[in-house]
């Protein structure tokens, strides 16, 4: 993990089993410089989750994380080197218990951003914008 002043919060690696300990670092970097009347936590370390375990579940290691704080609102964006993801995805049945992750993170930050190359098997890129807002003030960063 890598942070950056106060603009930038990063990590990459190949540990599967990092995904838990990265969505809380990410929350606890936004909480650090959030205005918490107008900024969804709960939301964005569950954006950061589901984004996570997309490319640890369907991607391939490397992952990196960023956080890019230097507007509001912050940019996340999730990488991995999978296969890629398809252009068009299904929605999931009524009766499944997957498939719901980017319907979530479509629902707490809005568009998502998904630079994928399928055909030659470089990974998957998303970038959001998190539900979350910068403290002003003497004390905002």
């Amino acid at each position: 993990m890598s942070v950056n002043d106060c603009r930038y919060w990063s990590y990459v690696g190949d540990e599967v089993g990092e995904a838990r300990r990265i969505r809380r670092d990410a929350r606890r970097f936004l909480e650090a410089q959030a205005d918490a009347g107008r900024s969804d936590l709960d939301g964005a370390e569950l954006v950061v989750g589901e984004l996570v375990a997309n490319a640890v579940l369907h991607g391939a290691p490397p992952f990196g994380v960023c956080i890019d704080w230097d507007n509001d609102p912050p940019m996340l964006c999730v990488v991995d080197r999978g296969c890629g993801m398809p252009p068009v995805y299904p929605a999931p049945g009524p009766d499944s218990e997957t498939g719901r992750g980017l319907l979530i993170v479509r629902a707490l930050a809005g568009e998502i951003v998904i630079d994928s190359a399928a055909r030659n098997a470089s990974g998957t890129r998303v970038v959001v914008a998190l539900p979350v807002f910068r403290r002003e003030g003497p004390h905002a960063a």
